[in-house]
């Protein structure tokens, strides 16, 4: 087992990596970001160093000394902070200077090719989160009905088919008619919206896209996105199985079985 670097934003994404991580016998050395990463991740990790946005020679220098050969980049980082936090070094200057538009993907690539040329390449996290990754078949106590079974395997082909135009991952999916497709609006919008039209007992499904650099992109649900499907009538939450990062499966499963909402995991 080796050391693997962490590059971590907010939210749970580098906290569960950590756990899992470690779990699996691997030390984790991380680069966080100040106003950004949770605080909790100190405790999770073998070693931390605390940086600013744009502090690229910073963070290569505290994994490289830390022994990583490789590393993961989890979490968000909110682009408000960017303007308000933002503290380039040469590095950063270099890497930024490349960009033609800064757009999320252009911005994440620009420094995953950065840190590669200075021997840290930027790898998928899923091969260190096997544990939290959606397993086939039924995962809590409720079972789809064979009508809800048809719907999550034609909503997987439709969620699969608008990844291909790189518009979202999600679709609401009813008597084999898509009712709601995620775009812009992001996954708990599109469910809200696909519960209006439906009434009750929709079924959500989620799905990798095709072409995803799973590297900066990982699909995901949580107990969240059963308390948004609840609310919005829906009966069934199918999820691309070995690819969807599950957080808290516990509670979500929990969750799933006191609302009556069956949770799935489809290939």
């Amino acid at each position: 087992m080796g050391t693997i670097g962490l590059i971590a934003g907010g939210g749970r994404f580098p906290l569960l990596f950590a756990e899992s991580a470690r779990r699996a016998g691997h030390r984790v050395v991380a680069a966080a970001h100040v106003n950004q990463t949770d605080p909790a991740l100190e405790k999770l990790v073998d070693g931390i160093t605390w940086v600013k946005l744009g502090q690229f020679g910073k963070v290569l220098e505290a994994l490289k000394a830390g022994g990583c050969h490789q590393v993961v980049m989890l979490g968000s980082i909110a682009k408000a902070r960017f303007f308000r936090d933002a503290w380039l070094d040469g590095l950063g200057v270099q890497v930024l200077a490349r960009l033609a538009t800064k757009t999320d993907d252009s911005v994440l690539r620009a420094i995953a090719a950065g840190l590669e040329e200075r021997g840290l390449p930027v790898i998928d996290p899923t091969a260190y989160l096997q544990d939290r990754l959606a397993r086939e078949g039924v995962m809590g106590k409720r079972e789809p009905t064979e009508e809800q079974w048809a719907d999550a395997r034609y909503g997987l082909e439709l969620a699969r088919a608008i990844g291909r135009l790189d518009l979202g991952q999600t679709v609401v999916v009813k008597d084999r008619m898509a009712v709601a497709v995620e775009a812009l609006e992001g996954t708990d919008a599109c469910i809200r919206r696909g519960g209006e039209l439906a009434k009750e007992g929709a079924v959500v499904v989620k799905a990798v896209k095709p072409q995803q650099d799973r590297r900066f992109d990982l699909p995901a649900v949580g107990p969240d996105t059963i308390d948004s499907m609840k609310a919005a009538g829906c009966a069934v939450l199918a999820v691309e199985a070995g690819a969807t990062l599950v957080m808290d499966l516990e509670e979500m499963v929990h969750r799933a079985d006191r609302a009556r909402i069956a949770l799935v995991g489809l290939r």
